[in-house]
């Protein structure tokens, strides 16, 4: 298992047990977390974190979690969404009574893509032969020849805050359903956006834990403006993957598998306002959720919620004004995280030198490394 360089770390200035001691999770959920994170430690010594080389094959305990990968908005009683998620092809669709289920992209009968068919009293048509799936996977219905016993795999699949979740893992689904991510007590949603992202998800996931970066490079967005301070450290007073940006007016959390949310203080539209979320009176909120959906591509999606101007979500092409920044922030990453990917796989390290400020990414790392690792039992966080 790859670790830190523990001495370089101290002269730095950041204690290696803030890196380490919640290496693989929040405190309290995962079972013998700090055994893990001692074990972690005494591997540490004149060793770095490596992150480099090809993308390698997903680890089946990756899967082994609840994925948000649809806003449940963008599937109604006729519309089949398909998804693409551990390389693995899916399609999304309802039942008669509203229910979303998640069934295998391929007709049991010539492999045709059955998202290229359409919904039919809760059942999905294949476009080449008529063959019609329920959401459990059974074909319920063969035209012109007897019926036989035919059907396509199906995944768990539940909704909740408004997205739609699945299963991938081959373990039994946890009972406990994942934290809400819906937006806080007094804030609208604005806009849901999902956007193809030609990156690896950790590595997007590791850019949006990292604010330090959005003065030098969202200059013509969102941060165009924002002051460079001569310190900056993300906090973790109540939870080792949750905290605040001093002295930026932002919280920031990662939720495991794959999500971030932010709470940004502003004033004025791409203002901050104060050092803390308390200064300010208006708030945006943000959800991204980084799926994994094959080697070097992401589905990414975005949800932003404000705590004012309840009146935008009327103004007429707003959700287009909103798909058109999120694209554009999304690009001034892009242009550096392709990069990074690129060196990445061609033998770069792309953690060769943490400091500081890159606690949550680090942290987030370790919880990867952590839960891919097949010998460790530590599989997941509780």
């Amino acid at each position: 298992m790859e670790s830190f360089d523990s001495e370089r770390l101290l002269q730095l200035g950041c204690p290696l047990e803030n890196y380490l001691k919640p290496a693989i999770g929040l405190e309290g959920r995962y079972p013998q977390a700090q055994q893990l994170a001692n074990s972690l430690a005494a591997q540490t010594k004149n060793k770095s974190l490596v992150v480099s080389g090809p993308i390698g094959s997903y680890s089946a305990h990756l899967k082994n979690f609840w994925y948000p990968v649809a806003f449940s908005k963008s599937i109604d009683t006729e519309i089949a969404l398909p998804i693409e998620s551990f390389e693995k092809k899916w399609v999304i669709f309802r039942d008669k009574d509203g229910k979303a289920g998640c069934i295998r992209d391929a007709c049991a009968h010539r492999a045709c893509p059955l998202s290229l068919g359409k919904v039919v009293d809760g059942c999905i048509q294949c476009p080449y032969h008529g063959w019609e799936y329920s959401t459990t996977g059974i074909c319920e219905k063969i035209p012109s020849t007897k019926q036989i016993n035919a059907s396509v795999k199906s995944i768990p699949c539940i909704e909740k805050d408004g997205l739609v979740w699945i299963w991938p893992g081959i373990n039994t689904p946890e009972s406990t359903l994942p934290a809400a991510l819906s937006p806080p007590e007094g804030y609208s949603i604005h806009a849901e956006i999902a956007l193809e992202v030609d990156v690896e998800h950790s590595l997007l996931l590791e850019n949006l834990l990292d604010l330090v970066h959005a003065p030098f490079t969202h200059t013509t967005t969102f941060a165009k403006g924002w002051p460079v301070y001569s310190s900056v450290q993300f906090k973790t007073p109540m939870d080792a993957l949750k905290g605040f940006w001093d002295p930026y007016p932002i919280d920031m959390e990662f939720r495991p598998p794959c999500m971030v949310l932010s709470t940004v203080g502003i004033s004025l539209p791409g203002q901050l306002k104060g050092k803390s979320i308390s200064d300010s009176k208006t708030h945006l909120h943000q959800l991204h959720v980084c799926i994994p959906s094959s080697k070097g591509k992401t589905q990414l999606l975005y949800r932003l919620s404000l705590d004012f101007g309840e009146w935008l979500v009327h103004v007429p092409c707003i959700k287009n004004l909103w798909k058109h920044l999120a694209e554009k922030v999304l690009a001034e990453d892009l242009r550096l995280v392709e990069g990074q990917q690129d060196r990445m796989i061609r033998g770069e390290n792309a953690w060769n030198l943490p400091v500081a400020y890159d606690k949550l990414g680090i942290r987030y790392r370790r919880w990867r490394i952590a839960v891919e690792d097949s010998n460790n039992q530590h599989q997941r966080p509780r």
